[in-house]
């Protein structure tokens, strides 16, 4: 059974959907502009939420042993080593990508600065729209960027997200998830994890989406549910 599900989640992958997301139309920014947002193991983006503590999703996988901070440039920032890897207990617990989140513990603490800093998580106040960041495809079947992007997207209803009639939405969204972006602005393949931010404190993480740029929404992780805020205060305290 689980041999069949990867089978079938790589081959979904391949053709149409992405749950490693980047940035659709997006635009150049400095590293001071987002110094929260780092590069786990070259394949997926990730956010400071401590000296000592990252995040990103669940699905980018714990076989990546480091980061990068730092830099506007996704190969350029210096490597820190992650020493722990904790995902979410109830992950995939209702839905491929529920409770899509994961603690990366770092073996030393660091020093903020301009272009290192940890971003705060929301309690759920959020804006009209969102800012989201990575170094992922500008387009579908692209590749990575250099240098990092933000675009600012609108937040889309849940309803009308359950209503798209394609596989993983479908009325099977749960509210560990929120929506967000479309044909105007979205995230893409190359940089899950990456942060989502309204009223300058961190709401969520790229998770999962259909294409790039299409009139459908993408799906990101909602940092601000009770259930992923209580889990992430049991192992991080500032």
């Amino acid at each position: 059974m689980i041999t069949r599900f990867y089978i079938l989640y790589n081959s979904i992958i391949c053709l149409e959907f992405y749950s490693v997301m980047a940035i659709f139309n997006g635009h150049d920014i400095r590293i001071e502009a987002a110094p929260y947002q780092v590069n786990y193991g070259d394949i997926c983006g990730g956010v400071l939420i401590h000296q000592q503590w990252a995040l990103t999703t669940a699905h980018c996988g714990t076989e990546k042993t480091y980061i990068r901070i730092g830099s506007k440039h996704r190969l350029r920032g210096p490597k820190v080593i992650v020493d722990r890897h904790l995902i979410h207990p109830k992950y995939r617990i209702e839905h491929s990508f529920d409770y899509d989140v994961q603690l990366l513990r770092l073996r030393r603490k660091l020093h903020f600065s301009e272009r290192i800093a940890k971003i705060e998580i929301s309690d759920g106040n959020f804006d009209e729209d969102i800012e989201v960041s990575g170094w992922g495809y500008p387009v579908e079947k692209g590749d990575y960027k250099d240098v990092l992007q933000l675009v600012r997207v609108p937040i889309v209803p849940i309803q009308k997200c359950q209503e798209v009639n394609e596989f993983w939405y479908n009325h099977t969204l749960t509210p560990r998830m929120f929506c967000a972006g479309g044909e105007d602005g979205d995230a893409c393949q190359g940089d899950s994890g990456g942060a989502a931010v309204s009223f300058g404190r961190l709401v969520g993480l790229s998770s999962f989406g259909y294409g790039c740029g299409r009139n459908i929404p993408g799906v990101y992780t909602n940092l601000s549910d009770i259930g992923i805020r209580t889990w992430i205060q049991n192992y991080v305290t500032n």
